[in-house]
């Protein structure tokens, strides 16, 4: 009797693998041979499930931006005040920096390449930031200065300037609940009256 492999649990795993290698080799120094020694499975095998590194690539990086978005989502879309999802968003970011920074290699090396993967994603985050910002500018909780559209593309470059710096030198950074608060205390300061 064949062996029944369930496809869904095979991509999770190659992915999971392929996330350990690119953070490991970077982009440019992986191979799918890479990736599948990494899976414990051949490398046919592996091209069942993706048949070249561009579309493992492509929905490794998916997966991560979405896992971004749903973090963004579950902190902006609540009943809370604006200022206090805000800062919700603030202490979930600084501390999934050390997660997020395994990362930071391949998304450097993608960015080198072609950064546009990320417009999309960065104006999904900026327009859900800015929604929230103008919110509370209307219910007079938050500062009217700077416009949301502004405050929300400053507080991005917070998060990603932080996470950049922590992935180059995560010693700069060697508590993350303490950065986690630096930066509410930063939105704070950015946006409360």
């Amino acid at each position: 009797m064949p062996k029944i492999v369930d496809a869904d649990d095979q991509r999770t795993r190659i992915r999971s693998a392929a996330r350990r290698v690119f953070a490991e080799r970077g982009v440019r120094g992986t191979g799918l041979t890479h990736v599948a020694e990494a899976a414990s499975m051949s490398r046919s095998n592996l091209y069942h499930y993706y048949p070249d590194k561009p579309a493992l690539l492509d929905a490794l990086v998916g997966e991560v931006l979405e896992q971004e978005r749903e973090l963004f989502r579950d902190c902006l879309e609540t009943a809370e005040a604006p200022l206090e999802r805000l800062e919700r968003l603030a202490r979930a970011c600084g501390g999934l920096f050390p997660e997020w920074a395994v990362f930071g290699r391949m998304f450097l090396d993608l960015r080198l390449e072609d950064a546009q993967f990320l417009k999309g994603l960065f104006r999904d985050l900026r327009h859900a930031l800015a929604t929230v910002i103008a919110e509370g500018q209307r219910d007079g909780s938050l500062r009217t200065e700077p416009d949301a559209a502004i405050g929300a593309s400053i507080l991005m470059g917070a998060i990603d300037g932080l996470l950049l710096q922590y992935f180059v030198d995560p010693d700069a950074f060697p508590d993350p609940e303490r950065l986690a608060e630096a930066l509410c205390e930063t939105t704070r300061r950015i946006l409360a009256p």
